[in-house]
């Protein structure tokens, strides 16, 4: 009897080892399965996150070299009304003053950032990346606010009683028989008011607000550069 409790007690634990085993065994692969599992899950978010990045970096690039190119037209068009005497054709001058009228369209949109953010998955992410993307969403809110700021001046500002004096900022860009008759500006008239300090002060302040906004552009577009770098690195080390 001894002999046989002693088979069955030893038969008992080598089932219960085996079922401990089989059980490990089965926690070990449905961990491999989350961990796979999750590994996929990061790379089509990484993936995602790239194109978007890619697409978001060449709108943002052409808008940066749309502003670069108003900033050099403005200071040679502010070089020349800051001589004592023009020494350019008024027509030559006015080809320069697009800086005056035209913005730089440019809104941040991130869709993908935004939606894995919201649900978590962006966890998944190196810290690195996450530090480097709230670097670029701070930029972009100072960018905002200074866009809001040189609206507030264009509607409210200087550059507001400026054209409530000539009429239209166009005047100060485009050929007379663009502009409408009633607004139309002798040569004398044009160099009259190119040569007032507000008119400069304006004008540079329109200038000014064009270079500080590409500044903030640019810390955008630098940020998406050195994110992919590290999105791409980072998706060249997932194990799958």
């Amino acid at each position: 009897m001894e002999n046989k409790t002693g088979k069955y007690f030893k038969y008992a634990l080598g089932e219960i080892i085996l079922v401990v085993i089989g059980i490990l065994i089965a926690l070990q692969i449905n961990n491999w399965n989350e961990s796979r599992k999750n590994e996929i899950i990061k790379q089509q978010l990484i993936e995602d996150l790239i194109v978007e990045l890619q697409s978001s970096r060449v709108i943002i690039n052409d808008a940066i070299a749309l502003g670069d190119s108003l900033i050099a037209d403005g200071q040679l068009y502010l070089k020349h009304i800051g001589s004592k005497e023009l020494t350019v054709q008024i027509d030559s001058l006015k080809k320069l003053g697009d800086f005056i009228t035209y913005g730089i369209p440019y809104d941040l949109n991130l869709p993908i950032y935004e939606d894995s953010k919201s649900s978590g998955r962006l966890s998944m992410i190196n810290n690195k990346v996450l530090i480097l993307y709230a670097e670029i969403m701070s930029a972009d809110i100072g960018g905002s606010i200074h866009r809001k700021i040189s609206n507030d001046m264009y509607y409210n500002g200087s550059d507001w009683e400026l054209r409530k004096e000539i009429g239209l900022s166009e005047i100060l860009s485009t050929p007379n028989e663009m502009i409408p008759e009633r607004f139309r500006l002798t040569e004398k008239e044009f160099l009259e008011i190119l040569a007032r300090p507000s008119t400069f002060a304006t004008l540079n302040n329109s200038l000014q607000m064009k270079v500080v906004r590409i500044k903030y552009m640019n810390r955008i577009s630098n940020g998406m550069t050195e994110v992919l770098g590290l999105l791409e690195e980072e998706k060249n080390n997932l194990k799958l």
